[in-house]
């Protein structure tokens, strides 16, 4: 992954829009993005407040899409209060027709906003809307974002045709020239990973860790990504790639000591690497990211169960992240926490944020709901299985049990019935 995959851009594939010495607003919002670039968040910041705040009397797009670069910026620090502060200041600020560049990057960065949040489906619904008025109007320069954001809010959800077909529309915006986002490349891993196994996707780790300024633009840009790759190393046997990773968030946290994040990813990474429950509790309780908290969660029961004292303890801890993970739509990590609470021998079953049992179609379970959804969108067992970690084998004792509920014989009558059956509230 050489590192003009990199370009020096926040928007790559809108070089144009920065013209040198056009106005103050522009030459900060470069600033700004060459900073982003390089890791250093807080410059970033700092440059982006000033080309938000810069008047213009021009007509520079830029000086038009600084605002909302602002408000993204403020959402990968995770700085809650300040970036719906920015946001709400975008709207009086207009005194012309909003152009549909800017239209589009109102929708994502709100999306982005309540995603980091914990408000998956409003906020997916957002960014998938402000991706739709960039496709209709050409405005690629945003895209990879937008499309960044909904295949990992679809692969958390355990819809994986969804994160697939947005991690393909990533792989055509790369080879038009307009990915230039570490983000990307990590998400492709993530996909990669869960249709295969960590080995699919070696090579995109491997490109991220070794690359320094991929990776400090990642550790900058995604909470999530420095503890996943420490694991990522840690399965492939690359202990001195997890080194690189553990190093460079440390590296990271000391120059943005002003951000919880920052700290919280760093200190995650490390309790990995060491298992370390100080640090992985420490974590847990510095995120201001709930996904992220209840993945701390998780690796911290990991450290539990390998002591036989502590099993009542990683239990709680487990179902403390189960309760996070259901809470914020993670499907995905809701099946896979309920299955380690399984191997404990407790039963939970699978649930979407705000559901419960009683009010599922057809009296079906939690686990039954989430196998005849998969089902219904052409799994196989196996992919199914991968997805809810359980057993293809227990896919199939599922499914049967949904058949005989359904009055349906076949997964073809399934898919056909599924629209009808699921409740309004939890459709896609």
């Amino acid at each position: 992954m050489p590192e003009s995959r990199f370009p020096r851009h926040p928007f790559p594939g809108a070089v144009d829009d920065f013209p040198p010495g056009a106005c103050a607003a522009v030459d900060c919002f470069r600033q700004s993005a060459w900073a982003w670039f390089d890791g250093r968040l807080d410059a970033a910041l700092g440059y982006a407040a000033a080309a938000a705040g810069a008047g213009c009397a021009g007509t520079h797009e830029p000086c038009e899409l600084a605002p909302h670069w602002y408000v993204a910026l403020l959402s990968k620090a995770r700085e809650f209060e300040a970036a719906w502060r920015a946001y709400g200041r975008l709207r009086p600020r207009r005194t012309t027709a909003e152009s549909p560049r800017a239209a589009a990057a109102s929708r994502i960065v709100r999306g982005e906003l309540l995603c980091a949040m914990g408000r998956a489906d409003d906020g997916l619904a957002e960014v998938a809307a402000g991706a739709r008025i960039a496709e209709r109007a050409g405005v690629r320069a945003l895209l990879p974002a937008a499309y960044v954001i909904v295949a990992l809010g679809a692969l958390r959800r355990a819809d994986m045709r969804v994160c697939r077909h947005f991690v393909d529309k990533l792989t055509t915006e790369a080879l038009l020239g307009y990915f230039g986002q570490a983000a990307g490349a990590w998400v492709t891993a993530l996909a990669a990973e869960a249709r295969g196994g960590v080995a699919g996707a070696a090579g995109l780790i491997t490109g991220i860790v070794t690359n320094p300024v991929a990776l400090r633009q990642l550790l900058v840009s995604e909470p999530a990504a420095a503890s996943w790759l420490v694991r990522a190393t840690g399965k492939l046997g690359e202990r001195d790639l997890a080194g690189v990773v553990v190093a460079t968030a440390a590296e990271v946290s000391a120059k943005h000591a002003r951000f919880p994040v920052t700290r919280a990813a760093a200190l995650h990474a490390a309790g990995i690497r060491e298992g370390d429950f100080p640090r992985l509790s420490e974590a847990s309780n510095l995120y201001p990211d709930r996904w992220c908290g209840a993945s701390a969660l998780e690796d911290m029961a990991g450290v539990l169960a390998a002591r036989r004292s502590e099993r009542a303890n990683a239990i709680r801890v487990l179902e403390s992240a189960l309760d996070t993970y259901t809470a914020v739509g993670a499907n995905r990590d809701a099946a896979r926490v309920v299955n380690k609470l399984r191997d404990f021998g407790v039963r939970r079953g699978v649930a979407r944020a705000g559901e419960c049992e009683g009010n599922l179609p057809h009296g079906l379970t939690g686990t039954e709901f989430a196998v005849a959804e998969l089902v219904s969108r052409g799994h196989t067992n196996d992919e199914v299985g991968r997805q809810l970690f359980i057993s293809r084998h227990t896919v199939a004792f599922h499914l049967k049990k949904v058949y005989r509920k359904m009055n349906v014989t076949s997964r073809v009558e399934l898919a056909v019935n599924w629209n009808t059956a699921r409740p309004e509230g939890v459709r896609t």
